[in-house]
């Protein structure tokens, strides 16, 4: 809510250029002038004399959310048709639209993550709406890492510059006979590592409901429920709260090795996240359920706003 207040009135008071396929916000001014002189400009406007100072009184509770000096431009964009001409009872994947975009700035290079992805506005040339109609398990909003995290800072090729990260947008498909996208609007987050804390929860051999100790700050809640079963081989979980502050769930035994073999998740209508959490053997007094929760991270705001991306 706040970074979207301060976005609306950086849009309210100051003007905004744009140039094909790119998304960068300037100082706007007459042509023949300076970026300092019309710096100066705005400056002697008491409502931008104003701004630093309402700008820190909303973020003063909130110091860990702030709006990025990122630009995005478009990388590369994939798009996926199928036509079936008969049922062979096989489940594929439906029509797709995908825009990779390059990020450069510095919360760019030391964030991790990216997530939270609203878009406001997404049109082809024809009219046609590239939002997306469905999103199930909420993908948009989960924070994922950056779509080229393996191969961007290897040593694949004699570079010493890593490659710049990315981030994978998923758009509804556009009409055959558009040529572009005329217009994408919208914002996305971007998420440090922050401070990663162990936390572990013993005693799992009882049944019942047993919740981690989470600190407060993390705004998470992770709940284990243990079925009440001779032979317990696997653990329900429930995950509310910032789900993506969640880096990892594990049982391990007394010497320390994982026991847990796999994960599967569903939600409902926006609830708490619900899994469960596969264990190898069955569940005994010694095993404990560690998370590794991520604290004090720095969340940026990136805010969208391309024209005139080819389409394929």
């Amino acid at each position: 809510m706040l970074t979207g207040i301060l976005y609306g009135m950086q849009r309210a008071i100051s003007e905004q250029y744009y140039e094909p396929q790119r998304c960068k916000q300037d100082v706007s001014g007459p042509p023949n002038q300076g970026r300092a002189a019309r710096i100066a400009s705005l400056t002697r406007n008491p409502i931008m004399k104003t701004l630093p100072l309402i700008v820190f009184l909303l973020s003063a509770a909130f110091v860990r959310t702030v709006l990025a000096a990122v630009e995005a431009v478009p990388f590369r964009i994939e798009e996926s048709r199928s036509v079936a001409y008969g049922d062979d009872k096989v489940s594929r994947g439906s029509p797709s639209l995908k825009l990779i975009l390059s990020l450069s700035g510095p919360e760019a290079e030391s964030s991790v993550r990216y997530g939270d992805l609203k878009l406001d506005q997404a049109a082809d040339d024809q009219g046609t709406s590239l939002i997306p109609t469905k999103d199930t398990f909420n993908e948009a909003g989960k924070f994922k890492e950056y779509s080229n995290q393996f191969f961007r800072k290897s040593k694949f090729k004699d570079s010493d510059k890593p490659a710049a990260p990315q981030v994978e947008l998923s758009l509804a498909p556009a009409k055959r006979s558009a040529t572009k996208i005329a217009r994408l609007q919208g914002t996305f987050s971007l998420a440090e590592q922050g401070t990663i804390q162990t936390i572990e929860l013993g005693g799992l051999n009882g049944a019942g409901k047993k919740s981690l100790p989470i600190p407060a700050s993390a705004h998470l809640s992770v709940i284990a429920d243990v079925p009440a079963t001779a032979e317990v081989r696997s653990l329900g979980i429930e995950v509310s709260g910032d789900e993506n502050a969640l880096e990892s769930l594990k049982v391990v035994d007394a010497s320390g090795n994982e026991v847990s073999n796999g994960m599967s998740s569903w939600a409902f209508n926006g609830g708490p996240a619900h899994k469960s959490l596969g264990l190898k053997k069955p569940l005994d007094g010694s095993m404990k359920l560690v998370a590794k929760v991520a604290l004090d991270r720095k969340i940026s705001k990136v805010s969208l706003d391309l024209m005139d991306i080819a389409l394929p």
